[in-house]
């Protein structure tokens, strides 16, 4: 019934004001027309009304959410409301002319027993995730600001279920087919056409990204700012990749051959305590096919980034013209900031093409000792190649990068297998 009052409220008032618990059981409200939808009050900076689902169906293939915008001119505000447990996506905006998703909060004890189960990559949650039905486009503005997303509240052991520390060897995957793990993502955004300001939100626990955006139109201009992601739980290693997970991940054609979209990374903070996680990712097409480009002529700046073991940094690869300036890097890696690319495919040049990296400060990371891991993934793709195995550095710019500009502390470590890249020091 309170689903119910809720839908009818959407669909008959311009604004709908929550106040107490409200059980959806298992169903979702659908927003198709504008209304601001908004909790009453906050305790210890907690908002007073909540919302959660029970009593669905696990494992399940259907996409499912608490609340789910499809109106096409409407413009939507989700402001003040604790979400406390759902089963695949907590906000789903498939079309509108604006959605606004400000001082949530999302929380979930844990993340195992729900999701949409996705094929071999696992049960997939997701606390905001903004995607046209297939294959439309989003074309409206997003604003997702000042929410408060952690899938682990419940702790380590409500976050991750203990392999007896198998989970704690490198070389070690979940089975997610099996349902062993699954994958989180705390903000999603695909397939975007307009500006999309992802601002001062503070995300915890997302195992896969912390914030993913990916597939956007080139009309798209992406703002990924003052945003605190942390994560003390295992990553998931989502689609087979070979880092645990990421804190902050754009790339242009995920899916569908999208071209590529203006992205700045700024101001982030982000503290990511197990194995082999990512800071910062950005990276161009997964396939190769026509329409499908790179990224080119992003920022990525004044981030802070503290990873534990972790694998890199920041990446970027087959993308051009990124500045990456007056980031802080501490901790332990494999790799402070790496550029990377692939061969030519036919016409479509998929190297990393002039870059520029400069004015970041690299004194409190420590690189990682080449080791078992290591040496038993230096392809060239994983791990830079040596006589001895492999090879760890401040700065990695693979074979298929050229024409970068590299600017680094004289005690700063490179490996260069690019062409005509320059490396300078101070």
């Amino acid at each position: 019934m309170d689903a119910q009052t809720v839908q009818e409220a959407v669909d008959n008032y311009d604004e709908v004001i929550l106040k107490g618990t409200f059980n959806f059981g298992s169903s979702m409200v659908e927003i198709s027309r504008s209304v601001v939808v908004r909790g009453e009050g906050r305790e210890d900076d907690i908002p007073t009304a909540t919302i959660y689902k029970k009593g669905w169906i696990f494992p399940f293939t259907e996409f499912d959410s608490v609340f789910k915008v499809n109106g096409k001119s409407a413009e939507v505000s989700i402001e003040n409301i604790h979400f406390t447990d759902f089963n695949h996506i907590c906000i789903w905006g498939v079309q509108c002319e604006s959605l606004n998703v400000k001082n949530n909060r999302i929380t979930l004890m844990t993340g195992y027993g729900r999701g949409m189960k996705y094929g071999a990559f696992g049960d997939v949650v997701i606390g905001i995730w903004v995607r046209g039905s297939e294959p439309s486009v989003f074309m409206g503005r997003v604003t997702i600001e000042g929410n408060y997303i952690d899938f682990a509240r419940g702790g380590a052991f409500g976050g991750f279920l203990s392999r007896g520390s198998l989970e704690e060897d490198p070389e070690y995957r979940p089975d997610l087919f099996n349902h062993e793990y699954y994958m989180g993502f705390g903000v999603a955004v695909h397939q975007a056409s307009g500006v999309v300001n992802i601002e001062n939100n503070i995300i915890r626990n997302a195992n896969a990204r912390g914030i993913a955006v990916t597939g956007c139109l080139q009309t798209a201009d992406v703002w990924i700012r003052r945003n605190t992601i942390e994560s003390d739980v295992y990553g998931s290693y989502p689609f087979s990749s070979p880092e645990a997970g990421a804190g902050i991940l754009a790339q242009s054609a995920w899916g569908f051959p999208s071209p590529g979209f203006n992205v700045e990374i700024e101001e982030n903070s982000l503290n990511l305590d197990k194995l082999n996680y990512c800071g910062i990712k950005v990276l161009g097409p997964l396939m190769n096919r026509e329409r499908a480009d790179k990224l080119r002529g992003g920022v990525i700046r004044n981030n802070r980034i503290q990873l534990k073991d972790g694998y890199e940094g920041i990446h970027v690869r087959k993308c051009d013209d990124f500045k990456v300036s007056d980031n802080k890097i501490s901790g332990e890696v494999y790799y402070g900031i790496r550029i990377s690319g692939r061969k030519k495919a036919g016409e479509r040049d998929q190297r990393s093409l002039n870059n520029i990296v400069k004015d970041n400060d690299l004194s409190d990371l420590q690189i990682r000792e080449p080791d078992h891991y290591s040496n038993n993934h230096a392809d060239g793709k994983r791990f830079a190649c040596s006589h001895a195995g492999s090879d760890t550095a401040h700065v990695w710019l693979d074979t298929f990068s050229e024409n970068n500009v590299i600017k680094l502390s004289k005690n700063e470590k490179v490996v260069d297998e690019g062409e005509a890249n320059t490396i300078e020091y101070s």
